[in-house]
């Protein structure tokens, strides 16, 4: 298999008051498979959706673009040679061990090259419409640097339906996230 990955990941951490961290994370990664190649290797390809991504959206169920599989078991397809995600977090103190964070998450997945079997998936001008976008609150237990983390997560704009309209809260489709450590 021959092909190149960059990936870029910018964090800005900022404190607010004494005890209070407004983070943010932009990350933006580009695959491509040259040579004998046709498509990056399974386990390098790009993944959106998860406790350490779009928080709002089930693991690898974002994308490629504004794809939507009609099988919601598997999510062996939902994966893409670009992907771009950004964070926004505020963490505050409650008591002791235990924190809160408010946070919102956009990203997807895409394709460098149509595939009709994916249809939907490729890169695009309209891009910005196929991004998956949640927000959501959490509680961390955070015990000597070990942090234990609850994320409640619904999302405000989903990249496959048909006709995205205005921004709203899908809280039916609420998602509880656990997970070790911080998200970034």
């Amino acid at each position: 298999m021959q092909y190149v990955k960059i990936d870029a990941d910018f964090r800005y951490y900022r404190k607010v008051g004494r005890k209070q961290t407004l983070l943010g994370r932009v990350f933006a990664g580009y695959g491509l498979a040259y040579s004998n190649s046709s498509a990056l290797p399974f386990s390098k390809q790009y993944f959106s959706g998860g406790h350490y991504s779009v928080r709002a959206f089930r693991i690898k169920a974002l994308g490629p673009g504004n794809y939507s599989s009609d099988d919601n078991s598997s999510f062996f397809d939902q994966s893409g040679d670009i992907r771009l995600e950004a964070n926004l977090e505020y963490r505050f103190p409650l008591i002791s061990i235990l924190k809160g964070a408010l946070f919102v998450d956009a990203g997807n997945v895409w394709l460098r090259e149509k595939n009709e079997s994916l249809l939907g998936g490729k890169f695009s001008s309209n891009f910005m419409n196929e991004l998956g976008l949640g927000t959501g609150l959490g509680i961390r237990f955070d015990i000597q640097s070990f942090v234990i983390r609850f994320d409640l997560a619904a999302p405000l704009q989903k990249p496959f339906q048909t006709e995205n309209g205005p921004i709203q809260l899908y809280i039916e489709d609420a998602i509880l996230n656990f997970a070790l450590g911080y998200p970034f």
